[in-house]
């Protein structure tokens, strides 16, 4: 009986962390100034919709290197989820492969190496979207690219890990 628990305890581990490994992630990349441009910032952003149509409530915006993760898709629409766990449609047309990440945690560091005792170059707010361009042990180099370069440990972010190297 033990044997047939800690099996099916095995069996659910290994299928939990499969889904994890096998997680569909895209990164918002809006390249019309029409699809929602933020009159603060002037940021390219994109609205997420309620329903698979461009009239449909919109929800929420996310901004541009905004990891998404595909939940399914309609025609020229995509389910995604993102980093809170909320839900909704966005065009397929906004969507790329491109590798980026966002701050999970409350207060991301940015440090100058990839090290916890390295200078901390930045302290980003919860949500802070960046690309990532490399991945040494533990750590995403990452940027904005603005102002905003440097490593972070990939624990305080979630989204979409840079592609494995050959």
């Amino acid at each position: 009986m033990r044997r047939a628990a800690l099996a099916g305890l095995l069996l659910a581990a290994s299928l939990a962390a499969a889904s994890v490994a096998d997680r569909d992630f895209k990164s918002v990349l809006p390249t019309d100034a029409k699809v929602c441009n933020d009159a603060d910032s002037g940021a390219l952003c994109v609205w997420v919709r309620e329903k698979p149509l461009a009239t449909a409530t919109a929800l929420w915006k996310l901004w541009k290197f905004s990891p998404v993760e595909i939940v399914s898709y309609r025609g020229d629409w995509a389910r995604i989820r993102d980093y809170e766990g909320d839900e909704g449609w966005l065009p397929k047309s906004v969507l790329d492969d491109t590798a980026t990440v966002c701050v999970r945690v409350k207060e991301g560091k940015i440090r100058v190496k990839p090290d916890s005792r390295a200078r901390v170059e930045w302290t980003l707010d919860q949500g802070y979207s960046l690309r990532v361009f490399a991945e040494k042990g533990e750590w995403y180099e990452v940027s904005d690219l603005g102002d905003v370069s440097g490593w972070i440990h990939r624990g305080s972010v979630w989204g979409a890990p840079p592609p494995p190297r050959p």
